[in-house]
């Protein structure tokens, strides 16, 4: 194959390049490359808010959970439910619109240190919001907080981006992003503590959530802000000594 000097006029990021003719022509066109493909594996949370009784036992917990972040999941698919009016002679079907429903909830893994800082933290947020044994919320006398959905829940960010994560003044590197409201944890972590002999393993928890899931092009817009505050990227050659 001879190779061309690419056009110009097709832009990676053009949303049109699928109607240029050289899109397909029956293999890859390496000559052109009008998309590149959707690279998973950068992801990252941020918490926007994290009620103040919670942070003021544990002051890293916003860091020592969003830089621990192991795994994310509770992301589905949205379906377009349908129903069926049946008419004519014949009793023919026909599908109609019906409703769509928003997924909710969300996991996070985090990888667990000795001392269980992580169990910790989220057992206070957890049992201030309902103790256990009394089901009472401890949290409105402990810390003469008033007792309010406002002041036991938080709101995380999650975004997904390119792998040129570190490029922050570009707002084209977010492939994704949902913020999430009125979040709170609904688990507190006891079954790693388990024993089996023989078994010498690290402990990563699975950390269960409640929160209403957003997706907005301004979610969008509020990811490409927060994400310079993520982390500090060190890039090669930037390793000083201490």
């Amino acid at each position: 194959m001879s190779l061309k000097k690419p056009s110009a006029a097709i832009n990676v990021y053009n949303t049109d390049a699928a109607s240029q003719p050289t899109f397909f022509q029956g293999q890859f066109q390496s000559d052109q490359i009008v998309r590149d493909p959707l690279i998973s594996g950068y992801s990252f949370v941020k918490w926007l808010s994290v009620p103040d009784w919670v942070t003021k036992e544990y002051p890293q917990f916003k860091a020592l959970t969003e830089k621990n972040l192991r795994a994310f999941g509770g992301l589905n698919d949205i379906d377009l439910q349908t129903f069926a009016i049946q008419e004519g002679f014949s009793q023919s079907e026909n599908q109609f619109a019906g409703g769509a429903q928003m997924f909710q909830g969300f996991t996070m893994s985090h990888r667990e240190y000795s001392g269980s800082p992580i169990r910790n933290a989220y057992r206070h947020w957890v049992t201030g919001v309902r103790d256990p044994v009394t089901n009472i919320a401890r949290y409105p006398k402990d810390y003469g907080v008033e007792y309010s959905a406002k002041n036991h829940t938080g709101q995380l960010l999650y975004v997904q981006t390119r792998p040129d994560a570190d490029n922050v003044n570009n707002g084209k590197i977010i492939e994704f992003a949902c913020l999430y409201t009125m979040v709170m944890p609904t688990r507190i972590h006891y079954g790693h503590h388990n024993f089996t002999a023989g078994t010498n393993d690290g402990t990563e928890l699975e950390q269960q959530f409640i929160g209403v899931p957003h997706i907005s092009p301004a979610v969008d817009d509020l990811a490409v802000e927060q994400i310079k505050a993520i982390y500090p990227f060190m890039t090669g050659g930037e390793f000083k000594k201490a």
